[in-house]
């Protein structure tokens, strides 16, 4: 048999059809056998509410300001009395790349 012969066959053969409702009949069995399409939907179905709920009450919490300090008006001694003990340490010590001993000095 030619390869003609073949396709002709084939263009006079019937087309498969599918029969009415298949897809909802396919639905009721793999929903008959109890098993679940995804663990995700239920997960889901209560994440996204939470989540926004919880970005609704961070948005209405109330925001600290931070006001500017004018360095201007900063002195010296203003400096001395933010600073801890750890921080003294720090800025005192001999690889310190600032120091120039105005620091030490006035401590």
């Amino acid at each position: 048999m030619d390869d003609q012969n073949l396709w002709n066959l084939l263009g006079q053969a019937a087309r498969p059809s599918a029969p009415p409702f298949f897809a909802g009949k396919v639905m009721r069995q793999i929903e008959a056998t109890g098993e679940s399409r995804s663990w995700l939907v239920p997960v889901l179905r209560w994440l996204a509410p939470a989540a926004i709920t919880a970005l609704v009450i961070l948005a209405a919490l109330p925001r600290p300001s931070a006001e500017p300090v004018e360095l201007s008006n900063i002195t010296t001694l203003d400096l001395l009395e933010m600073l801890s003990p750890e921080d003294h340490e720090v800025l005192t010590q001999a690889g310190w790349p600032y120091n120039s001993g105005a620091l030490t000095a006035s401590l």
